[in-house]
C-alpha cells in the first residue's frame, strides 16, 4: 500500500472508531470557544465531544436554584407538618405530594408527582413545548416534580432546533427544613419522542462501554397528558399492586378452564397485601404457608379450588403448607419488562356483570407506552374486592414476554 494511502486509510478507521465507541460524543472540527449558542444560552450538540457532563453557565446554575428555592419555600409548611415514616431516609404520603403539587401548579408551572398515579397539572404548557419541537421549532419550558421522599426537582428543558437539552436540579431540606439545592447536571438528549397516548419518553446521553465497564439505561418517561379518572382509579386499585414483577398474573395467558400456568407461590405475597394492607412476615413465611390461610385467600381474588392449588402450586402435603421463598438471587432475574407499569386504555362491561379492562404494558425503563396490551376481565364484589378471572394477551409474539421464572420452582 502506497504511504499516502496507508495514511488516509488510517484515518478514516480512526473516524469510524471513534463514532462507534463515543455513545453519545459527537466528532467535531469546531474549535471556536466563543462559538454562538442556541436559545436560552444553550450551546449547541455539535460544540461538544459528548453529551454528558456539560458545563453549566453560571447564570442558568443561579436561576435554577432561585428558582426551585421559592417553589420549595412555598410547600415548606406542607412537608413539614407530613408524616415521614421512622427510618433514616423520609417518605411522605401521596396525599402530602398531591398538597404540594397542587401549591406548585397555582404557579402555573407544570408540576408532576414521581411515578403514573397523578395527573400533571398545568400540562398544556409540556404538551406545547414538546408540539413546538416536534415540529423543529426552538422552545424551552420547566418542569417540577414532586418525589416520594419529599425532595423537588426542577428541569429545564431546551430545544435549539436541531437538538434537546436538560439542565437538572434537585432539591433537598435539611435538617432544620431549609431549602438545599444541589449542583445541576447539564446534558443533551440522545433520543426523544412524544407519544400519541401523551408519553414524553427520552435518553439522557451517559457515559458508556468502554468507557465503562456496562452500558447504563437513561431512559425517563413521564405522561404530559392526563389519564381519565376511571381507568387511573382501576389501575391503581387492582393492577399495580400486582404489577409485572415476582408473578405472573398479567403476563401469562390463563383463564378458569386454564388455570395451572399461574404462579400461586409468588403471588401469595401480592394478595395479601391487598387484603391485609401490609407487607407479608418474610420470615414467618419462609417456613410455609398454612394450607387453610393459603387457600382461603386464593380463593378471595382466583376461582381456582384448594384441589387444584394443591395440584399446580408448590405444596407440602406432608406438613399441609405452601411454599414460599423471597424474591431474590436465585428465582428472579431482573428485567426491564419486570419494572413496568399496567396503564388502562379502556374498560368494557360485560353482559354477566364482570369487566374487562384492555391494558398497555408501560416499560419506563425502555421508553415504551405500548410493550404490549393484554386484557384482564374480573368481577368486582360487593367489598370492593376484585375476583380476577382471566388475562388474554393481545398480539403474543414468540419471544415477546420473557420467560416467567417460578417462584418455588415450576
Amino acid at each position: 500500500m502506497k504511504k499516502e494511502n496507508r495514511t488516509s486509510f488510517l484515518i478514516i478507521l480512526a473516524v469510524l472508531m471513534c463514532s462507534v465507541l463515543g455513545g453519545c460524543s459527537r466528532i467535531t472540527d469546531n474549535t471556536d470557544t466563543d462559538a454562538p449558542t442556541a436559545v436560552g444560552d444553550q450551546p449547541h450538540a455539535e460544540d461538544y465531544e459528548q453529551g454528558y457532563d456539560l458545563p453549566v453557565d453560571s447564570t442558568q446554575q443561579e436561576e435554577a436554584e432561585e428558582d426551585l428555592t421559592e417553589m420549595m419555600e412555598l410547600i415548606r409548611a406542607i412537608y413539614e407538618d407530613t408524616e415521614k415514616g421512622t427510618s433514616v431516609n423520609a417518605v411522605i404520603t401521596q396525599d402530602t405530594a398531591v398538597n404540594m403539587q397542587k401549591t406548585v401548579g397555582e404557579e402555573d408551572v407544570p408540576a408532576a408527582v414521581s411515578g403514573s398515579d397523578v395527573n400533571m397539572l398545568n400540562y398544556e404548557v409540556m404538551d406545547h413545548f414538546l408540539k413546538e419541537a416536534s415540529e423543529g421549532q426552538e422552545a424551552e419550558t420547566v418542569l417540577y416534580r414532586i418525589h416520594t421522599d419529599g425532595t423537588v426537582s426542577r428541569e429545564k428543558f431546551t430545544f435549539d432546533g436541531q437538538d434537546m437539552y436538560s439542565l437538572y436540579t434537585k432539591g433537598r431540606w435539611t435538617d432544620t427544613m431549609e431549602p438545599e439545592c444541589g449542583t445541576s447536571s447539564y446534558s443533551r438528549i440522545n433520543e426523544w419522542k412524544y407519544t400519541e397516548k401523551g408519553w414524553f419518553s427520552y435518553e439522557y446521553c451517559t457515559a458508556q462501554p468502554p468507557e465503562l465497564t456496562e452500558v447504563i439505561d437513561a431512559y425517563e418517561m413521564v405522561r404530559i397528558r392526563p389519564l381519565e379518572e376511571e381507568y387511573r382509579e382501576m389501575q391503581t386499585k387492582y393492577l399495580k399492586p400486582i404489577g409485572y414483577q415476582g408473578n405472573n398474573l398479567l403476563s401469562s395467558e390463563w383463564s378458569e378452564e386454564n388455570m395451572e400456568g399461574l404462579d400461586y407461590n409468588g403471588l401469595y405475597e401480592y394478595f395479601y397485601k391487598l387484603e391485609y394492607g401490609k407487607e407479608i412476615d418474610a420470615d414467618k413465611c419462609s417456613e410455609g404457608i398454612p394450607q387453610d390461610d393459603f387457600e382461603s385467600l386464593m380463593a378471595e381474588y382466583l376461582p381456582v379450588t384448594a384441589e387444584q392449588l394443591r395440584e399446580y402450586a408448590s405444596y407440602d402435603a406432608e406438613n399441609k403448607r405452601y411454599n414460599w421463598v423471597r424474591l431474590g438471587v436465585g428465582n428472579y432475574a431482573p428485567n426491564a419488562f419486570w419494572t413496568s407499569v399496567p396503564e388502562v386504555t379502556g374498560i368494557t362491561e360485560n353482559e354477566d356483570g364482570t369487566i374487562t379492562l384492555t391494558v398497555d404494558v408501560v416499560c419506563e425503563k425502555k421508553g415504551n407506552d405500548d410493550f404490549y396490551t393484554h386484557e384482564v376481565t374480573m368481577r368486582i364484589q360487593d367489598d370492593g374486592k376484585a375476583m380476577y378471572l382471566s388475562n388474554h394477551i393481545l398480539e403474543d409474539r414468540p419471544g415477546m414476554i420473557p420467560d416467567y421464572q417460578y417462584r418455588c420452582g415450576e
